[in-house]
């Protein structure tokens, strides 16, 4: 479901990473105390996953939280530049280091463009 131009399952990814950093608690310490994969816990996190309520209850359960506080999600919100980082941080992941290059120099171009925009 869209909300905006943003999906839900970004939102509710969105919110349980911030859930689990304000616990200090690492990807791997939240998946084994919900009883799941890090990869999956991962893709839930990046939106790229949209977990079902079971799935959630887990993560709850995981984060010592019911699950009304895990989907109190605030519309309109926007991403931190934080988040954008840690995006393009996971996004680069497993990619070889010349393709790493190579987006690196389109980044840094785009950058530019909207430096001079302003």
């Amino acid at each position: 479901m869209d909300v905006g131009n943003r999906k839900i399952s970004y939102d509710v990814g969105a919110r349980i990473r911030e859930l689990r950093r304000e616990r200090r608690m690492s990807q791997e310490a939240l998946a084994f105390s919900s009883d799941m994969h890090p990869a999956y816990l991962g893709k839930i996190e990046r939106g790229e996953k949209c977990p079902t309520i079971d799935t959630l209850y887990k993560i709850c359960v995981g984060l010592k939280i019911p699950l009304s506080e895990l989907l109190d999600i605030k519309q309109g919100t926007r991403p931190t530049s934080k988040e954008a980082m840690y995006r393009i941080e996971n996004a680069l992941s497993g990619i070889d280091e010349a393709s790493a290059v190579k987006i690196a120099e389109i980044v840094e171009s785009v950058s530019e463009i909207y430096k001079n925009k302003i």
